[in-house]
């Protein structure tokens, strides 16, 4: 069994090249996704959401070995990744509406008809948004086959050669410290009514925490969770606010009663409020936060 299709990655150590080092996360991001790959035709909302993490995890280390990668063929391969991400996307909207909005007011208010009105038409929204014919283990063989034919994540051409034997410790802190230095200005400047800019600045808090996360061991212990709690703890609060929004473009795609509309928007104006009220605090905690890789 080759180092791509091996069911569980080593934890990284610092003797290893970069060229090591991504063979080693390859196979611990296919392990996990192989292990997550439900056969069922409707798979619950955890399958799903942990199949779609995985599959950012498996993202991100094409993204983070870039430099190490072919440009072109690289890109395609990430393209072939994301549009097999996309096709649950809106499954997992709705698992998130069911389970950040509509569950916590049905607890709040066990007997208000209205609510159970909205869970029923949820529900339903979300069984119509699965990909028809679809499984998660059949995308697991789309992913398979994508990376399998990618001979270049397993040998290096000529223009990345020198990069695959780099000490995989420099490229990590090098790709760590670009990417903090940049999210750290970018966290204290955004706007948070600004869709677009918001949009990006959440795509750069996943590009640092997943490579973190994965590269981690190869650094201070403690030094790294302290980092990652501030740094997830950031990510956290934009995907509620985020979530919120969603919910709200959600409610208005279903035929709904009064009621439950303005429970229901009530609740979400709620969240989205006391986001922006605790954002600061946690982008000064991240801003705050020791580098971990330069110890």
């Amino acid at each position: 069994m080759d180092a791509l299709t091996r069911p569980e990655a080593l934890e990284l150590t610092t003797d290893l090249t970069v060229g090591d080092g991504l063979q080693e996360m390859l196979a611990g991001a296919l392990g996990a996704l192989s292990r997550r790959a439900s056969a069922a035709k409707c798979p619950a909302a955890e399958p799903v959401h942990r199949f779609r993490v995985g599959l950012r995890r498996l993202r991100s280390i094409l993204s983070a070995f870039g430099e190490a990668l072919p440009e072109r063929e690289r890109r395609a391969v990430a393209d072939r990744l994301r549009a097999v991400g996309q096709r649950f996307g809106r499954t997992r909207e709705w698992d998130v509406f069911l389970a950040q909005s509509v569950a916590p007011l049905r607890a709040a208010m066990p007997e208000e008809p209205a609510l159970l009105d909205l869970e029923r038409v949820a529900r339903k929204a979300r069984r119509q948004a699965m990909p028809p014919g679809d499984t998660l283990k059949s995308n697991l063989a789309t992913i398979e086959e994508a990376i399998g034919e990618a001979g270049w994540l397993r040998r290096p051409g000529a223009d990345q050669a020198e990069t695959w034997e780099m000490p995989l410790r420099d490229y990590a802190g090098d790709l760590l410290g670009k990417r903090h230095k940049k999210l750290r200005k970018d966290v204290k400047r955004v706007d948070l009514a600004d869709q677009a800019a918001f949009h990006q600045l959440r795509i750069r808090v996943k590009k640092l925490r997943y490579p973190s996360e994965l590269l981690k061991s190869l650094f201070d212990d403690e030094l790294a969770e302290d980092y990652l709690v501030r740094l997830v703890d950031l990510q956290d609060l934009m995907g509620r606010l985020n979530d919120a929004r969603v919910g709200s473009a959600l409610m208005r795609e279903l035929a709904l009663p009064p009621a439950a509309q303005y429970l229901l928007t009530g609740w979400m104006a709620r969240e989205i409020a006391t986001c922006h009220e605790h954002f600061p605090a946690s982008a000064r905690a991240f801003r705050r936060a020791e580098p971990f890789w330069q110890k």
